[in-house]
């Protein structure tokens, strides 16, 4: 997703990663109109992300090794809508390529919520 821009770095993703960011951005058909525009508002959020990890891949934390040893090498976004307030409640978690060096590509594993480590256990199936 990269138009050879000298500095950007292409984003990649998993299969399976574009069905989740249907899953968070797609309102339930009885959505008042509060829910249908945090879904927008994150469909933008999403796509900022899109936009970081193209012109700079060392956005996320890097995850280190951990409870999911198998993602040491992968990075983390926290984030959340502008509205929210609390703590956040959802990870990017996704991987430069290669991981040595400077990055070709971010090669993103999955956009899921935090909550019982949805993002962490989708990341590691997919690495």
């Amino acid at each position: 997703m990269t138009d050879g821009t000298p500095g950007m770095v292409g984003v990649t993703f998993a299969k399976g990663v574009l069905d989740d960011v249907a899953e968070l951005t797609t309102p339930v058909a009885d959505s008042d109109q509060t829910g249908r525009n945090e879904a927008e508002a994150l469909k933008r959020r999403i796509a900022e992300l899109l936009v970081e990890c193209n012109s700079n891949p060392f956005i996320g934390e890097l995850m280190g090794p951990g409870l999911h040893s198998e993602l040491a090498n992968c990075r983390r976004v926290r984030f959340d809508i502008s509205t929210h307030k609390a703590k956040p409640r959802f990870r990017l978690i996704y991987r430069n390529e290669p991981t040595d060096g400077a990055p070709a590509e971010c090669h993103w594993l999955t956009v899921a919520p935090r909550a019982g480590l949805q993002a962490h256990r989708r990341a590691r199936q997919r690495s």
